[in-house]
């Protein structure tokens, strides 16, 4: 199965949260493995080919649903092993940007996406109570 470049992209951003603080922790793999698994029906081998080819540039997705996805995804991997450090919450609100998210909200949003994971909120809620919003 061959990946799109837009799929990847989002699925690298996701492992760049896992080595933002510079420490990689197994839970936050075991969360980027199983959101692989999960949500893009990779393989253990997919993953890891996606990691060594890591140099991918970012693509942001057209659709505001998978942009909001890429934010909570990321929070989520970031809440895996219970600490949320100043470089993770730098890396989301940088993310929030990239995805085309104002600049003076982008801290706001990082926050508002870790709120949510930590509450155990589901993404398809998060989603469905921001494009309603």
């Amino acid at each position: 199965i061959q990946m799109d470049d837009l799929l990847k992209s989002h699925f690298l951003s996701l492992y760049s949260m896992v080595i933002a603080d510079g420490i990689v922790e197994a839970k936050e793999l075991e969360a980027l493995y199983r959101i692989g698994r999960e949500t893009y029906k990779l393989s253990p081998e997919e993953i890891n080919s996606y990691v060594v080819s890591a140099g991918s540039s970012f693509v942001a997705p057209d659709k505001m649903e998978d942009r909001i996805s890429i934010l909570y995804e990321m929070a989520e991997i970031a809440w895996a092993d219970g600490v949320i450090d100043k470089t993770e919450r730098d890396l989301l609100s940088r993310y929030a940007i990239r995805l085309g998210f104002l600049e003076e909200n982008a801290n706001d949003i990082a926050e508002f996406m870790f709120q949510q994971v930590k509450d155990g909120i589901s993404k398809e809620d998060v989603i469905n109570s921001i494009i309603n919003a």
